[in-house]
C-alpha cells in the first residue's frame, strides 16, 4: 500500500514527519492514536461535545494549524484555520465565533449571513446536540471531505488521512483517469465532489454539511438575485469593494507580526496593492519565479514597487531537481498529501520545498480568488458560453479527455448528480452559470488541493479577497465589464493611480493566443458528439 512506503520514508526521516498532512484536521468519533503513524505526536486534540447517538466528538489538528472553539448554553463552535471580518473589522477567532453562535441561536439565515461577511481559510462547525453543521470560507480553500465508514463519522482536510487510517483502496477510476497521459494536462483535479476514495466526498463553497444519522448537502448561498448595476451606480460599489480590500489588509497587520504580499505584474496583484495604499510601510513584499516564464512577472512587481517606492524582493526557486535536498523524499510526501489525485509538476514541488525551508514572513497575502469576477472561464476557452452550462461543459473545464469518451461519460455522470444535487444544475437567479462554475467547482476542488500542496510552507497562506459578500459585489457588475477588467481597473484608479499611470501589463501566459486556440479546439471536440439525455 501506498501508506507503507511513506512509512518507510518517515521511519528513516523522521524530521519530515512534521509536514505528513500538515495543517490538516481531523473530526471524528472514532479511536485515534495521536502518537503513532500518520500522527507521530505532530497532532492535537479537542474534545467537541457528542454526536446525537451519544459517541464521543473529537476535532484532532496538526501542530501548524489553529483550532478554536466557543461554547455557550450547551451550544459548540470551532473554527479551523483562520477569519477575519472587515464588515466589523474583527480579527480574533474567539470574537467572531461569539458573533457566529449567537447568529445561530436567532436562526440559520442569520448565522449564514455573518458568515459571509468572513474572509480567511477555514471551516466552521457548530454542534448543537442534535445536528453536526460544517461550512468553508468563500471559496473552499479549506478543504473538507466527509463519510461514514464502519458506522464511524469522519470529517477531514485529506482524504488519504482517513484513507491510511481505514485503510481504503483508490477508486478504480480515479486510479485509471489519473494514470492516463491527459490527465497532466489542464487543472489537473477530480471530476464533481468525489475524492480518490468511494468512501468520502467533497463539501464545496456555498453549501453546508449537515449530520443527522446521515449526512446531507445543502445551499445557503445565494439565496436571492443580485442587483444589477447601472452605470450611475458603479462608483459606489467600487469603493465599497476598495475599502473592504484594504480593511482586509489592515486586518491581517493586526493578526500575523510578518505579513507579506505575494505579487506578479497581473491585475489581480496590481489591485491587492493599490489597495494597500496607506499601509505600504508596514508590510513587506516579494515574488518567486520558478519557470522562465515567471521571471517577467517577478521583474515586472519589482517594477512597480520601485516606483512606489517600497522594498521588493524576488525569491528564484532552483530550476534542477538536483539542487533540492530530498527532492524526490519530499514529492512522495506531498503525493501523498494530495490522495495521488494530482500530476504534480516538478517548478511547483520545487517552489514547495523552497518555502518549506523559507522562514523570511509569518503570512503570505494572496490575490486568489479575485479572478471570480472577471468572467475567468470564457477568457481561457475564448468562446462565449451559453446561459445554461452542460454537465460536458463541467467535465470539459475539469480535465482534457483527449480520446477517451468512456471516462468523459463517466465524469458527465458525475457531474450531472452532483449538480442536481447542490441545485447547480441551471443558473442560480441570475447569476451567470459560469461564474459558478469558476467559484465553485475550480476553486473548490482545484484550488482547495494546490492549498494543501502549498501547506508545506512555513508561513501560513491568506486571502484577502476570500470573502463571499465581497465576491458577490463583482458579480453585481455587467458581463463585459467584467470581462474587460474593467471593475479592477477602477479599483485600481481609485485607490492608486501611480499604479495605473505605469501601464504596466503582464499578459497571463495561461492566456497566451497559442492556449487559448488549443482550449478553442478542444472546446468544439468535446461537443462533436454530445448529446445531453
Amino acid at each position: 500500500m501506498k501508506k507503507n512506503k511513506i512509512k518507510e520514508i518517515l521511519d528513516n526521516h523522521p524530521h519530515y514527519r512534521e509536514i505528513l498532512f500538515c495543517r490538516g484536521y481531523l473530526i471524528t468519533n472514532s479511536k485515534v492514536d495521536l502518537s503513532s503513524y500518520p500522527f507521530y505526536d505532530q497532532w492535537k486534540k479537542c474534545s467537541f461535545g457528542h454526536l446525537n447517538n451519544g459517541s464521543e466528538l473529537n476535532i484532532f489538528y496538526h501542530k501548524w494549524q489553529n483550532c478554536y472553539i466557543y461554547e455557550k448554553d450547551g451550544l459548540k463552535i470551532s473554527l479551523i484555520g483562520h477569519a477575519y471580518n472587515p464588515f466589523d473589522m474583527k480579527y480574533r477567532e474567539e470574537d467572531i465565533l461569539a458573533d457566529c453562535l449567537e447568529a445561530y441561536k436567532q436562526d440559520k439565515s442569520k448565522f449564514f449571513d455573518k458568515i459571509n461577511e468572513l474572509t480567511g481559510i477555514h471551516i466552521i462547525i457548530v454542534n448543537d446536540g442534535n445536528t453536526l453543521l460544517v461550512v468553508q470560507d468563500c471559496s473552499g480553500m479549506q478543504s473538507c471531505c466527509y463519510g461514514v465508514i464502519e458506522k464511524d463519522v469522519y470529517i477531514t482536510s485529506h482524504p488519504q488521512l482517513v484513507a491510511d487510517i481505514c485503510n481504503l483502496d483508490i477508486d478504480p477510476f480515479v486510479k485509471k483517469l489519473t494514470s492516463r497521459w491527459f490527465y497532466k494536462y489542464g487543472s489537473n483535479y477530480l471530476p464533481s465532489n468525489i475524492t480518490s476514495y468511494k468512501e468520502l466526498k467533497n463539501l464545496g463553497p456555498n453549501t453546508y454539511l449537515e449530520y443527522n444519522e446521515s449526512f446531507s448537502i445543502n445551499r445557503f448561498f445565494p439565496i436571492n438575485p443580485h442587483p444589477e448595476l447601472k452605470p450611475k451606480e458603479y462608483e459606489n460599489t467600487i469603493d465599497s469593494i476598495k475599502t473592504l480590500l484594504n480593511n482586509n489588509i489592515q486586518l491581517c497587520l493586526q493578526k500575523w507580526e510578518k505579513p507579506s504580499v505575494s505579487l506578479t505584474g497581473g491585475m489581480d496583484s496590481k489591485t491587492t496593492l493599490a489597495c494597500a495604499n496607506g499601509l505600504y510601510s508596514k508590510l513587506k513584499y516579494f515574488t518567486f519565479h520558478s519557470k522562465p516564464s515567471e521571471i517577467a512577472d517577478a521583474n515586472a512587481a519589482h517594477t512597480i514597487c520601485k516606483e512606489l517606492g517600497i522594498n521588493h524582493k524576488i525569491y528564484p526557486i532552483q530550476d534542477n531537481n538536483l539542487e533540492v535536498k530530498d527532492y524526490c523524499l519530499l514529492k512522495e510526501i506531498i503525493n501523498h498529501n494530495l490522495s495521488y489525485s494530482q500530476v504534480l509538476k516538478e517548478n511547483e514541488v520545487r517552489k514547495y520545498i523552497y518555502f518549506y525551508r523559507k522562514d523570511d514572513f509569518d503570512v503570505e497575502l494572496k490575490s486568489w480568488i479575485s479572478e471570480t469576477g472577471r468572467v475567468f472561464r470564457e477568457k481561457i476557452h475564448g468562446v462565449v458560453l451559453p446561459t445554461i452550462l452542460t454537465p460536458r461543459h463541467f467535465s470539459l473545464f475539469q480535465a482534457r479527455y483527449i480520446f477517451s469518451p468512456f471516462l468523459m461519460r463517466k465524469a458527465d455522470n458525475y457531474y450531472e448528480n452532483y449538480l442536481k444535487e447542490i441545485c447547480l444544475d441551471i443558473p442560480l437567479y441570475n447569476y451567470e452559470h459560469s461564474d459558478f462554475q469558476y467559484w465553485e467547482i475550480s476553486w473548490g476542488f482545484w484550488g482547495s488541493a494546490v492549498v494543501i500542496g502549498q501547506n508545506i510552507f512555513k508561513h501560513t497562506v491568506t486571502m484577502p479577497f476570500n470573502n463571499r459578500k465581497l465576491i458577490d459585489m463583482f458579480l453585481w457588475f455587467p458581463h463585459n465589464y467584467r470581462k474587460n477588467d474593467m471593475v479592477h481597473k477602477e479599483i485600481i484608479k481609485r485607490a492608486n493611480s501611480k499604479i495605473c499611470a505605469l501601464e504596466i501589463n503582464i499578459h497571463n501566459p495561461y492566456m497566451s493566443n497559442r492556449r487559448i486556440l488549443l482550449e478553442t479546439l478542444y472546446y468544439k471536440y468535446a461537443f462533436l458528439f454530445y448529446r445531453r439525455k
